[in-house]
């Protein structure tokens, strides 16, 4: 009693305040407050914010529940919870009105299906259009989702329906892939320059992360609830929203070095940062970087509210920012946030500094002491303040109080009088995650195909049990949980649809489930080898699964332990017998690459495990039928294990210039060569597609032509014939599952990554993508050989192991340029081997995944000396000497070409779509081919592009139709027709000077690929000098500029290209082998 009546009169004094201050401006009607009062020229910002309403009512919940603890209340508990109520129901109803653009985004995650980030205050309608305000911040969305699952925990109810239930359900759909979404963030900019480009920012990463964590399992009708109003939330994107962050922080985001911003993440109210020191890091980065006398800065070079600022116009010159520096505005509401995290910390001489300087800040206002915006430097002390800075006095803006800091800070004052305990404002203990690090042990349930697979497991010591044995337990594939994630959240009279399509992680797989009255686990999705070839490689496959403990036991947050269940087959223990059972070895004895672990029967495990608890619709059942047996695979082509050869690449090309379809299908049906059997496929996947029916199936059945490479694909696998697998792999367009996280963990780490040949700027990546959209730049950028694309996705997932164990050697790369590395590891192949280019790029093809990221990381450690090891295998030797040749420029009449209106490119696209060539063209290539080992024309890593001298002389004369014949197939397999005209614009100049140098001899391969690279290179430089160190920046803007150039100036590069590759005489000393790109 006596301490209720202690604490009457702060209440009486906070209620007033908080009445007249905040709750004075809520709207009757919608229950939502206005950002400010203030319409100036920075804004108007009567609207509603989402962000700022959750905020701005903080203070009105903790003063409700600190009128819980007083006996005598007047009604003000109610009154203030019902008003919070209010808010948070308006927020909500507002966001409902736009459930369409709720299911849009989590399809496409576009800015322009974004829910708005402000609604009208009086009527909770849209303000703004899609594409008018940088709608898409993340933050937003969490801090409310948040707060609600807060609120809720505290008591007060906020969701009443079960169609709110499946409204907020989709709402964390909505935000659960934040880890890879670039968004306008908490200052509604993204990149700071504000020109409307969203980037990847840490604040909303991490509030996210937040949200997730603290809405999961949560009944949202509390104590009166069921499994229907309970939120459920996948730990895996919990898991990547973490590992993003962690990689992130201390930054903000790629323009934004460090922010303010993120006090909101590291402490109150997110407190989304487990490990200590990089949260103490993070906070003495914004201390020592940011804060100021009168707040904090929002981040450097900020001009917003300056008076250097123009105030007509959102966006910066990026030349302008620098006037910025040293006097950016500076935000009280940050010592609101800095004032929070010390008392949640109990750190008294923080406290005490912090309310210092929030007393500070305060300005009166009507008798009541306000915080402002945010301090400006008057414009006549601005060179003072850039020469000192903090020396002198700044001013407040109009705008005050800003509602959002006023409510923070009456919260920590509440908390500072003892009226509340950190507890009450987070009932779910947030704060008590920072610094616990939990590691569990990791629960192991081995099961064998079968029982005579079982008894020969249990001979090696290896225990397990059959499907048969752990009846009535059923055994899924991770695949059907995509359908049971669908129908959460599903509400058709919204029209939502629930989770999108997308396979589970081994997190949420490390669960049992309880569907109605069935207990079912799930095999992990990375040992799916339908879903991309790399677990193919038992070795390969071995190294995941000790990595993907590693991950489960780090990132586990829910109760019980994780329960892994694996199924090991005939094929694993015949195949990879020494790497599994080596592994089975570590697992046996309680340890495995550092992880705790232990095996056990599934109904024992079950009693220590996780129980997911899933309430789905009625008369759901899954498509599928659980694991009974693993179906043997269905065999329509003749396998001979002892009969598989590489073919020639002149086999490989006849085949390629082969159209008859019977010839395929009987020769596919006679074949027992797994080589021959793809080489096969592939041209038939050319002339006819995926979906052919090849006839071979019995009793009317469909065998269509991808049926026949998935055969081939497991053939191969078990064969170890990994260049088949590639080929098969990149015919059946196999995408690994994990490129989106793989991507973004590398840009989170501050790098870029470019595809393909790289030379257009739309090759690259820079801020995170959709897998849709990964694969398509795959597919656009990589070479024709289908197996380039799957290499491209193998290297991308060595990366991202590469540089999460040991990212010291990465040092000094910022944009990985996957094309050039797979050059580069090609260069050394073909230095060691002494082999051709591509018979090295067909050397690597053979490698297993395992052995491929080995010499990745060997080339990596080596790259600094790429250019000089490509340049070596660029050259091209010639017995005599430079001043012995005669360097001549075939005459080329002008006048005689008709040039169209749109220049020289415009020529050459013409030309070489068409296919035209001069009259006495083959004649010059076959004289050509008399000075030189051989051609390759196209790319340069198909050996069925190589044209080699000594047979083609042997067999054919210089007018036979057939010679003709090869070459022209060779140039009509150049996709780009002005690149085609390029390379005959090349071979008529290298002709040239073979004619006019009879005794010319090159000993090895011309490669036109290098040869007309170079030749670009040099000709823009000798038109652009002074960006010689820039070269691979201008790469797209070079080739622009080359086919807009003159057939006479591009032959004049041709020579100096053909010069700068070539070694004379003594230069080098000659070799049977030849050395070529």
């Amino acid at each position: 009693m006596f301490r209720t009546l202690e604490l009457l009169p702060r209440l009486e004094y906070y209620y007033q305040q908080v009445k007249t201050i905040i709750l004075s401006r809520q709207n009757p009607i919608t229950g939502l407050l206005p950002a400010s009062t203030a319409i100036t020229a920075h804004g108007d910002y009567t609207d509603a914010w989402v962000r700022d309403n959750v905020y701005s009512i903080l203070a009105v919940w903790g003063l409700a529940l600190a009128y819980r603890k007083v006996d005598e209340d007047k009604g003000r508990t109610y009154e203030l919870e019902h008003s919070v109520i209010k808010l948070m129901r308006g927020l909500l109803f507002s966001m409902m009105r736009q459930a369409g653009k709720v299911e849009k985004f989590k399809h496409t995650q576009s800015p322009l299906d974004a829910l708005h980030a402000k609604y009208n205050t009086a009527t909770g309608d849209v303000v703004v259009g899609d594409d008018e305000w940088g709608h898409l911040q993340i933050d937003a969305t969490s801090i409310f989702l948040l707060m609600l699952a807060q609120m809720t925990a505290s008591g007060v109810q906020l969701v009443y329906t079960l169609d709110e239930v499946d409204f907020v359900q989709n709402l964390v759909y909505y935000i659960g892939r934040a880890y890879r979404t670039p968004d306008y963030g908490i200052w509604e900019r993204g990149n700071k320059i504000n020109h409307g480009n969203a980037e990847l920012n840490a604040s909303s990463v991490g509030m996210a992360k937040a949200a997730l964590e603290a809405i999961n399992g949560l009944d949202l009708f509390g104590v009166h609830g069921s499994k229907a109003s309970v939120i459920h939330v996948l730990p895996d994107e919990i898991a990547r929203a973490r590992i993003t962050l962690e990689y992130l922080l201390p930054r903000e985001s790629a323009s934004k070095e460090i922010d303010a911003a993120l006090l909101s993440v590291i402490s109150f109210p997110a407190f989304a940062v487990e490990d200590e020191s990089l949260r103490q890091r993070t906070l003495d980065e914004i201390v020592s970087k940011l804060e100021g006398n009168y707040g904090c800065k929002r981040f450097l070079r900020d001009g917003h509210q300056t008076v250097l600022e123009d105030s007509q116009r959102l966006h910066y010159e990026p030349s302008e920012l620098k006037q910025f520096e040293h006097i950016e505005c500076e935000w009280p509401l940050f010592f609101s946030y800095l004032f929070l995290d010390s008392l949640f910390r109990g750190e008294q001489d923080r406290i005490k500094h912090y309310q210092q300087s929030l007393e500070y800040t305060l300005v009166e206002r009507d008798n009541m002491r306000l915080l402002p915006e945010v301090y400006y430097v008057p414009e006549e002390n601005i060179e003072a303040e850039k020469q000192a800075p903090g020396t002198q006095k700044r001013l407040p803006n109009e705008n005050v109080p800003l509602v959002w800091a006023q409510s923070l800070y009456f919260l920590g004052q509440m908390l500072s009088e003892k009226l509340l305990s950190v507890g009450d404002i987070d009932p779910l203990g947030r704060y008590l995650s920072v610094g616990r690090e939990r590691q569990p042990i990791v629960q192991i349930a081995l099961l064998a195909e079968d029982e005579d697979l079982q008894a020969e497991l249990a001979v090696r010591g290896i225990q397990t049990e059959t499907l048969l044995q752990i009846k009535p337990i059923q055994v899924r594939q991770a695949t059907d949980l995509i359908a049971l994630y669908q129908g959460i959240g599903c509400n058709e009279k919204l029209e939502l649809t629930g989770r999108p399509p997308r396979l589970p992680r081994s997190l949420t797989t490390s669960r049992i489930f309880r569907i109605g009255n069935e207990n079912v686990v799930f095999l992990p999705s990375f040992l799916d080898s339908e879903q991309f070839y790399l677990t193919l490689d038992y070795h390969f496959l071995v190294a995941q699964l000790k990595s993907e403990l590693a991950y489960t036991q780090k990132y586990w947050s829910d109760l019980g332990r994780p329960t892994l269940t694996l199924m090991l087959t005939r094929t694993m223990l015949e195949i990879g017998s020494e790497a599994l059972l080596s592994l089975m070895e570590e697992l046996n004895n309680g340890i495995c690459n550092g992880v705790r672990v232990k095996l056990g029967r599934l109904n024992q495990l079950m009693l220590t495990a996780n129980i997911q608890r899933v309430n789905v619709q009625q008369n759901f059942e899954f498509q599928k039928s659980p694991v009974t047996k693993i179906p043997p695979r269905s065999s329509y082509l003749i396998y001979n294990p002892d009969n598989n050869w590489l073919l020639e690449h002149t086999q490989e090309f006849q085949m390629e210039c082969e159209t008859n379809l019977e010839f395929f299908l009987s020769s596919l049906r006679s074949s027992d060569n797994l080589y021959e059997q793809i080489e096969l496929l592939q041209t038939l996947t050319r002339l006819k597609g995926l979906s052919f029916d090849t006839d071979f199936g019995e009793s009317g059945n469909i065998i269509k032509v991808s049926d026949l490479l998935d055969e081939v694909y497991y053939k191969a696998g078990e064969m170890g014939l990994w260049a088949v697998v590639r080929r098969a792999a990149g015919l059946l367009q196999m995408a690994d599952m994990r490129l989106s996280d793989i991507v973004t963990s590398l840009l989170a780490r501050g790098k870029q990554i470019a595809v393909g040949r790289a030379y257009s700027e739309a090759s690259l990546i820079s801020t995170p993508l959709s897998h849709r959209e990964i694969v398509e730049k795959i597919k656009n950028f990589c070479r024709d050989d289908v197996r380039d694309g799957v290499l491209t996705q193998e290297i991308l997932v060595y990366l991202r192991t590469l540089i999460n164990s040991e990212p010291e050697i990465f040092q000094g790369l910022l944009t990985l340029r996957i094309g050039n590395i797979i050059l580069f590891i090609t260069s050394k192949i073909a230095r060691e081997l002494n082999l051709t280019q591509d018979e090295a790029y067909e050397y690597l093809m053979q490698l297993s995944p395992f052995e491929v990221k080995t010499r990745l990381k060997d080339c990596l450690l080596e790259y600094s000396g790429m250019s000089q090891l490509l340049r070596q295998q660029e050259s091209l030797h010639v017995k005599q000497k430079e001043n012995e040749i005669d360097w001549i420029l075939q005459p080329i009449s002008l006048e005689q070409i008709e040039v169209p209106e749109g220049g020289w490119r415009r020529y050459r696209q013409a030309e070489g779509a068409i296919n035209r060539v001069p009259e006495d063209f083959f004649e010059r290539v076959w004289e050509l081919m008399h000075h030189c080992k051989g051609l390759v024309i196209g790319d340069k890593l198909e050996r069925r592009n190589r044209l080699d001298s000594k047979s083609l002389i042997s067999e054919m004369t210089a007018g036979e139709k057939n010679f003709a014949l090869r070459v022209e197939h060779l140039l009509n397999k150049i996709e780009a027709p002005e690149y085609r005209q390029a390379n005959v614009e090349a071979l008529m100049e290298l002709a040239a000077i073979a004619r006019n140098n009879p005794e010319l001899q090159i000993s090895g391969y011309i490669v036109l690929d290098v040869l007309i690279g170079h030749a670009v290179r040099l000709n823009w430089l000798n038109n652009q000098p002074q960006r010689k160190d820039k070269y691979d920046e201008d790469k797209a803007a070079a080739w622009s500029y080359f086919y807009n150039t003159s057939p006479q100036e591009c032959a004049r590069n041709f020579v100096e290209a053909f010069r700068f590759l070539t070694e004379f005489g003594d230069e080098f000393a000659v070799s049977e082998v030849e050395v070529e790109v």
